[in-house]
């Protein structure tokens, strides 16, 4: 496949100030150049339009008989500068693909995009989709939907959709993993990615496997108006705070007892548990942290877990405080100081075994560190502020303490 696009990953620490340069960045720009910025939530889309004024950034909306997508299609057609939110980048269909690479817009992405996921479907309908409506690429494994089934309607119209936009792709015997279609980055001259160590994330390996090239940036600068994107220079990387004074772990070993294996605390280990004893352990625990020893008010604290799981470890004086596991680029809680992360992360096997498969080398050591990174930052540590943090799992326990002693300013 050949790519047009050139990506540029904007890697810098949560709080380096990658938004603020690539704002800045956009405000530098001529008027001929036009933008398509997505952030993870509806809070930072004003924030692009509050600091870009000459911009003039807009948000599809909903109107009469039209969505969103609909929208973000008018809105191109007219040039006009665009923020809008990861959920609808999700949607992109092969017409505004074609749109979009027509266009000559900059995409901007603050942090990373789902774009790998296993597909499920049974056997039977496996069977019959592949015996019936789609052919296999033999070197892709791409699923590839018959031109003479093109006005099919029925039960496969999901499937249909996905093969149209090249995005599922046969791996073993009957399963599938869904891809998100390359061709919507390849449809952007210019990308730039804000996030921190890309090189522990999906989205690396998903572009690895593709052999999509792209080139690193940083960000040099110490104030709002004097950052700014630059050549990538790891020293620019370097820790502004000892966080080893920061971030303060809990080392009782009556909490942490729960975590001492090195699966403990697993999305799997929560599903057998789910019925015993254990999770009301481990709900006292957290419980015990937040109002005994850290005898915090809820507008203190952050927590989370898998989210099929949030209903049994809630409890009075900290639900309130609950964020989704994958919480990215908020700073609506920068000022939380008591921090639980009561999981043990691990690469979905599927996924895992996928790129592992394809040749792509993965970290999944490094994965578990970058998502909990992500999440722990989201309270005061991001502006340089002291963290207490109850990590039950030996496993995330020590790589957040080994990542502490290689990543503290002296």
């Amino acid at each position: 496949m050949n790519f047009n696009c050139n990506v540029n990953i904007v890697d810098a620490i949560m709080g380096a100030g990658k938004s603020q340069s690539i704002i800045n960045h956009i405000n530098a720009s001529g008027e001929e150049n036009k933008f398509l910025v997505i952030t993870p939530y509806l809070d930072e889309v004003d924030r692009y339009k509050k600091y870009c004024p000459s911009k003039h950034f807009k948000a599809p909306k909903f109107e009469k008989n039209q969505t969103k997508l609909d929208d973000i299609k008018k809105m191109i057609d007219k040039g006009e500068n665009i923020v809008s939110t990861h959920a609808l980048f999700q949607k992109f269909d092969n017409e505004l693909i074609d749109i979009c690479r027509a266009s000559n817009y900059t995409l901007v992405m603050d942090e990373v995009a789902n774009v790998v996921d296993e597909y499920s479907l049974s056997k039977q309908d496996f069977t019959l989709l592949t015996n019936t409506y789609v052919d296999i690429n033999h070197k892709t494994k791409q699923l590839i939907w018959k031109e003479k089934y093109k006005d099919y309607s029925g039960k496969f119209d999901n499937e249909k959709r996905l093969c149209e936009l090249g995005s599922l792709v046969c791996y073993g015997d009957n399963l599938m993993v869904w891809l998100f279609p390359i061709e919507t980055f390849n449809s952007f001259r210019n990308i730039y990615i804000l996030t921190y160590r890309f090189d522990l994330q999906l989205q690396k390996y998903y572009y690895d496997y593709y052999r999509l090239p792209y080139t690193y940036l940083s960000v040099v600068g110490n104030s709002m108006d004097t950052y700014q994107l630059s050549a990538y220079d790891k020293n620019q990387n370097k820790p502004k705070y000892d966080y080893r004074k920061l971030i303060h772990i809990c080392d009782l070993e009556k909490l942490n007892m729960i975590g001492d294996r090195e699966h403990d605390l697993s999305k799997t280990w929560y599903f057998r548990n789910k019925g015993n004893s254990t999770m009301q352990v481990l709900k006292n625990n957290i419980s015990n942290f937040f109002r005994h020893i850290r005898c915090d008010n809820s507008s203190d604290n952050i927590w989370t877990t898998f989210k099929d799981y949030k209903s049994l470890l809630k409890g009075k004086g900290y639900t309130r405080g609950y964020l989704p596991l994958n919480s990215r680029a908020t700073n609506e809680y920068k000022k939380r100081t008591s921090v639980v992360y009561p999981v043990n992360r691990y690469l979905n096997p599927f996924v895992k075994n996928f790129f592992l498969t394809n040749n792509i080398d993965i970290d999944e050591d490094g994965y578990a560190l970058s998502e909990m990174l992500q999440f722990i930052w989201r309270s005061a540590i991001r502006d340089g502020n002291e963290i207490w943090i109850y990590l039950p799992s030996v496993r995330m326990r020590g790589l957040l303490e080994q990542w502490i002693s290689e990543n503290s300013a002296i």
